[in-house]
């Protein structure tokens, strides 16, 4: 890929559109124009930041919770003039469904906890043009200012519509052009996906579940390429079984891992990633017999479950248990809402389930996964050493 008005090669291998942009920017690449989009929100947000040839400009509406409004506009300065493609063949290494504005979209998204989407392009500025720009409306579909839910019902994800939300949380956007190319990718396309599930999570909670698990999935299967040994799988993912065999004889748990192994990776490697970028807990929290209980051999036999119920959603179509997509419980003077059920058991819709089998409610589950992210996007997505380093 080449540059306008230049002879030179791009400085970096080229990837996604808005990282490929930003390291032509940094080269010092001539400007070839100017465009703004809307970003569509309920969010309030506060703030205005620029970061590398991108601006993100608060529009300042009038707030109103759970109204979609285009509270920002991202001006992004273009520095690359895309050649046509290849249509020779199927490329797809690049592709997550979304458009160059999305891009930001999804990131900003997945950086400050909140529902974004791009809008269509409205102004435009050419090098020598207008300096006023010049209006214009071209792209593919465009948001309106919908409710996503009524203001006097409980939010499924308080946090997303609720409070201020400073573009200063943005600042991670800074290490996108560190990153390498296929890193970068694997970030966008996980944070596409947790920007799904927060636009689902009001009115298609059990499917916001598979998008947010599919997230964190997406990166850590960039974290970890390789599969590991299938006994150590066998035992990180159903521990129970490598324990019952394991007693039978001292070959048994080995010869059921080979056999089982294609169905264990994917576990293990969720949860391994999760536990790699764990955040503290929640800096509020709800009274102690609301919390979960934050520690290590129950983060893990939680998101064992979580990952277990993503794939009987998949292959099984049983939707997520229902007590897990409630909205949170809160109590007058509570600093934050409860983290689990408050209910021992739960029936619903012909099924009935324990306390631990519902045992963590979606915000607190989008807490983890999405800081968990943002940690290992700060570190600059890196793939796992563990094993070259135990080696």
């Amino acid at each position: 890929m080449r540059l306008a008005d230049s002879n030179s090669p791009l400085p970096h291998p080229a990837g996604p559109p808005i990282y490929t942009n930003w390291i032509a920017a940094n080269a010092g690449y001539p400007l070839l124009g100017v465009n703004e989009f809307p970003l569509f929100t309920d969010a309030h947000i506060t703030g205005e930041v620029a970061f590398g040839p991108y601006e993100f400009i608060n529009t300042i509406p009038t707030p109103r919770i759970g109204l979609i409004k285009a509270s920002v506009v991202l001006r992004v300065a273009g520095h690359v003039d895309w050649p046509l493609p290849d249509m020779t063949k199927t490329t797809t290494d690049l592709y997550h469904g979304g458009s160059f504005p999305e891009e930001l979209a999804a990131l900003a998204s997945l950086a400050m906890g909140i529902r974004l989407r791009a809008g269509n392009v409205t102004r435009s500025f050419e090098p020598g043009g207008d300096p006023k720009g010049k209006p214009t409306e071209w792209g593919i579909g465009r948001l309106t200012g919908t409710l996503i839910r009524e203001d006097h019902l409980r939010w499924r994800l308080p946090g997303a519509a609720e409070g201020q939300h400073g573009l200063e949380a943005l600042e991670v956007l800074r290490h996108l052009p560190l990153m390498t190319p296929q890193a970068a990718s694997a970030l966008i396309r996980a944070a596409r996906l947790y920007q799904d599930a927060l636009w689902l999570i009001e009115s298609e909670p059990s499917l916001a579940w598979l998008m947010l698990v599919s997230a964190v999935e997406t990166a850590a299967s960039r974290w970890r390429r390789a599969d590991g040994d299938p006994v150590d799988r066998l035992q990180s993912s159903r521990p129970d079984l490598y324990s019952y065999l394991s007693k039978i004889g001292p070959d048994v748990a080995a010869e059921v891992a080979r056999h089982i192994a294609d169905s264990l990776g994917s576990t293990k490697k969720f949860v391994d990633f999760v536990m790699s970028f764990l955040p503290g807990p929640p800096p509020t929290r709800p009274p102690s017999p609301y919390q979960f209980d934050w520690q290590e051999a129950e983060i893990r036999r939680v998101l064992r479950k979580i990952y277990g119920c993503r794939s009987e959603a998949l292959h099984d179509g049983k939707p997520f248990p229902e007590p897990m997509s409630e909205s949170p419980f809160a109590d007058r003077g509570w600093a934050a809402p409860s983290e689990r059920s408050i209910a021992l058991a739960t029936s619903s819709k012909g099924a009935v389930w324990l306390a631990k089998d519902a045992p963590m409610l979606f915000h607190l589950f989008e807490y983890i996964a999405r800081n968990a992210l943002i940690t290992w996007w700060q570190r600059g997505a890196p793939d796992d050493d563990s094993r070259e380093a135990a080696g």
